[in-house]
C-alpha cells in the first residue's frame, strides 16, 4: 500500500494504459491503418509510442510532420480517424477491458478521505463513454480531457486543469500514469507522480523525478 501523507487531498488518474487495457488495441489499429497506406510496423510503432499520452492536436501535427509528403496522399487527420474505426471493429461495441484491480483500487479510495479525478488525452466524449460501459464513471469528482486544453501531455496543462477542477493545488495532488508522456505532464505541474508501466518502461527522466514507480493498481490501495 503506498501511504499518503497529510498533505495529499486528491489523486488523478490517466486512464489508457492505466484504468482500461486500451493500449494493446490501440497499437493494432495503428498497425492496420499504416498497412493501408505501405507504412512498416516498426515505423509506425515508433510513431505511436511517440504519440502516447498525447491529445488528438499534437498526434496529427506529429503525424503530418513525419509523414505528410513523403507518404503519397498522407493526412495526418484522416489516418487518425480511420485508426478510430478499426479500434471500433476491434472492440465491437464491447466495453474496453479493465487493467488489472482498476475497479478495486477505486472502490478502495473512494472511501478514504481523498478526491478522485481524472486526466486523459482521450476526447471527452469518449473518456465518458468508455467509463460509463465499465461503470467506472461514478468514481470521478472530475473529468478532464485533452480537447478541453489546446496542448496536452508532455504539457502540463491538463493536470493543471484537473486540479483546478477539484480545487486542489497541483503540489497536494498525486498523479497515476503508464506512459512517459503522461508522467512528464504530471511531473511538470509539480505532483507527486506515481508511474505504472504498460507498453513503456519509464525513461531515465521520468524515473528520476517520479514519486514511486509500482508494478500495478494493487500497490496503491
Amino acid at each position: 500500500m503506498i501511504l499518503f501523507n497529510e498533505n495529499i487531498e486528491a489523486i488523478i488518474f490517466d486512464m489508457d494504459g492505466v484504468l482500461l487495457d486500451s493500449e494493446t488495441i490501440s497499437i493494432e489499429s495503428w498497425r492496420q491503418a499504416a498497412a493501408e497506406l505501405g507504412i512498416s510496423k516498426d515505423d509506425i510503432d515508433t510513431a505511436q509510442m511517440a504519440c502516447m499520452g498525447t491529445n488528438i492536436n499534437d498526434t496529427v501535427n506529429y503525424l503530418d510532420n513525419r509523414y505528410k509528403g513523403k507518404i503519397e496522399g498522407f493526412d495526418g487527420d484522416t489516418f487518425r480517424k480511420r485508426k478510430s474505426v478499426i479500434f471500433a471493429e476491434m472492440v465491437n461495441g464491447k466495453p474496453v477491458p479493465l487493467m488489472p484491480y482498476a475497479r478495486e483500487c477505486l472502490e478502495a479510495l473512494s472511501k478514504q478521505n481523498v478526491k478522485i479525478a481524472l486526466a486523459s488525452s482521450t476526447r471527452e466524449s469518449t473518456v465518458r463513454r468508455q467509463l460509463s460501459e465499465v461503470d467506472l464513471l461514478k468514481y470521478f469528482e472530475s473529468i478532464t480531457t485533452g480537447d478541453m486544453v489546446e496542448h496536452s501531455k508532455p504539457e502540463p496543462d491538463i493536470y493543471l486543469k484537473a486540479c483546478e477542477s477539484i480545487g486542489v493545488e497541483a503540489k497536494n495532488c498525486v498523479a497515476v500514469e503508464d506512459s512517459p508522456n503522461g508522467a512528464r505532464s504530471a511531473i511538470s505541474a509539480e505532483m507527486k507522480t506515481i508511474v505504472i508501466p504498460d507498453k513503456l518502461q519509464p525513461p531515465a527522466d521520468v524515473e528520476a523525478k517520479a514519486f514511486k514507480i509500482l508494478t500495478s493498481l494493487k500497490d496503491l490501495f
